[in-house]
């Protein structure tokens, strides 16, 4: 046993070595054959106007992504927000594309921010790396001409002898003077009416049920038959985005915005117990080699597949309600 916790201990530490390496290592992107190109929809906009970035991102064939969103690589500088930002989406030619929405609140050349995805290339030795956006500026004027321009259209106020508190307070005297005389004469005309029946609050309608939202699209991919038309990959990424859809609903869990193994340890443990673990981990982890690893199974893989995905989140369901357990196991 002690030889055991040895040798555990050993493999662990070598592969934290393999990774602190791989960081200290410094590799440049020239070195490791990646371009990613930024384009501005337009190099000149209005402070506070948005405006659109593209991006082309294009890695060795060695490399694999761990994640398609771009997220800023440091925190973004005063005067700039990001709107939107889509997931890169691969193309026959290994390259990723994708677009996002800024806005800029400062005016002159303001840079656009870096942005980084997380990457593995096993033939280096880099176990986890960062690749980085290339550096660009946008032309950044205000909504008025420098200077100070005068309008010309309007004239300056003329003094008046009156002041203007004694106008406001006459002002208001009067208007409550007309109101109490109209809602006086009001009064007078129209004769008590009589007193109406309580009307009984309406039911407000309950908000739909995650479990069955969750369960009808699986219904609705199942219908579409994407793997039969030739996009299995999307069949895949449909499947896992509806039990995404339903943690994120039914758990208050961001399960979008994470990887697989992220989203594996911010599960509750009432959701990993009884098989669930093993159940998670070939839904997910299957839908991963399709993703990343263009693994791509036959239709009949695909309905499994699917099948397995609607059978975990009826476990999901039925773990739902079940109490915690003390230091669960994750």
């Amino acid at each position: 046993m002690f030889f055991s916790a040895l040798s555990a201990a050993l493999c662990l530490g070598m592969w934290l070595g393999d990774a602190g390496r791989a960081e200290a290592q410094g590799w440049t992107r020239d070195q490791l054959g990646q371009v990613w190109e930024v384009f501005a929809d337009s190099g000149r906009v209005t402070v506070g106007d948005t405006v659109g970035i593209r991006f082309r991102l294009r890695l060795d064939e060695r490399d694999l992504l761990f994640d398609t969103l771009p997220r800023p690589r440091d925190s973004l500088p005063e005067g700039v927000r990001i709107v939107s930002i889509e997931k890169l989406q691969r193309l026959p030619n290994r390259d990723f594309v994708g677009r996002a929405t800024l806005a800029f609140y400062r005016t002159g050349p303001q840079p656009v921010p870096v942005f980084s995805l997380p990457f593995m290339r096993s033939v280096k030795g880099i176990t986890h790396g960062h690749v980085d956006s290339d550096t660009l500026t946008i032309e950044v004027v205000p909504v008025l001409a420098a200077g100070n321009p005068t309008l010309r259209d309007i004239r300056e106020a003329e003094p008046s002898s009156i002041p203007r508190v004694l106008v406001v307070a006459i002002a208001a005297g009067v208007l409550l003077l007309a109101f109490l005389l109209r809602r006086r004469r009001r009064a007078r005309l129209v004769p008590a009416a009589a007193p109406t029946p309580e009307r009984e609050p309406e039911a407000v309608p309950l908000p739909p049920d995650p479990y069955e939202v969750a369960l009808a699209r699986l219904q609705e991919i199942e219908r579409e038959g994407w793997s039969t038309r030739g996009e299995v990959d999307r069949h895949y990424d449909l499947v896992t985005d509806a039990l995404r859809g339903y943690l994120e609903e039914a758990e208050g869990i961001p399960a979008r915005e994470r990887t697989t193994m992220e989203l594996r340890w911010s599960l509750p443990p009432r959701l990993l117990e009884a098989g669930l673990r093993r159940h998670y981990g070939a839904v997910f982890d299957e839908a991963d080699l399709v993703k990343f690893a263009r693994r791509r199974p036959a239709d009949a893989d695909a309905a499994t597949f699917l099948d397995d995905a609607r059978d975990l989140l009826g476990r999901w369901r039925e773990a739902k309600g079940r109490p915690e357990a003390a230091n669960a196991v994750r």
